[in-house]
């Protein structure tokens, strides 16, 4: 994988202290950790805030990092961290249940471009750690390992939490359009 090898160089640069390494990091996971921040902040007013405390984070420790191909979940653990300290210190703190049931295949809603932007405000009446699996799974595209390594449970409960948030989602959608 051509990407894998490009991060890697990428991190091994950051790791010597490379201001233009950091830089080429910045510009490909800005976008998508910001994406990633404000759904799981459910439209909070500290994104600018928290995605700053991320990146000074990733400065600090990226030579902590052992492996690049770990990099991904790495980020993204950071990101979901910076954004539960801040719920902490505002009291606004959420636990995440632990809930490990089974996953049933089948009748997944299918929705198109149109939807995009209502599709983004039923996201946000989620529960975050309905919408915090469904960006990691669907947006990120990561697997669920990943995404049990970044929220820190099993892979289970990762199963468990993107079932009940796809029929929250549904049930939402279907609140809004009728």
């Amino acid at each position: 994988m051509e990407i894998d090898k490009l991060l890697q160089s990428i991190v091994h640069r950051c790791k010597k202290g490379e201001r233009s390494a950091f830089e080429e990091l910045f510009e490909i996971y800005q976008p998508r950790l910001k994406y990633y921040v404000r759904r799981l902040d459910g439209g909070g007013t500290n994104i600018d805030d928290t995605l700053q405390d991320v990146w000074l984070t990733v400065f600090k420790k990226i030579k902590k990092l052992k492996d690049a191909r770990c990099l991904n979940v790495w980020l993204y653990r950071i990101a979901r961290n910076k954004v539960y300290d801040r719920f902490r210190k505002k009291d606004r703190f959420v636990s995440l249940p632990e809930e490990e049931l089974p996953v049933s295949g089948g009748d997944e809603p299918v929705f198109d471009a149109d939807d995009a932007a209502k599709l983004h405000i039923a996201l946000n009446k989620l529960k975050p750690y309905h919408r915090e699996v469904l960006t990691l799974s669907f947006i990120e595209q990561m697997p669920y390992q990943s995404i049990a390594e970044v929220v820190d449970c099993s892979v289970g409960t990762v199963r468990s939490r993107i079932y009940y948030a796809k029929q929250s989602l549904r049930k939402e959608m279907e609140r809004h359009n009728g």
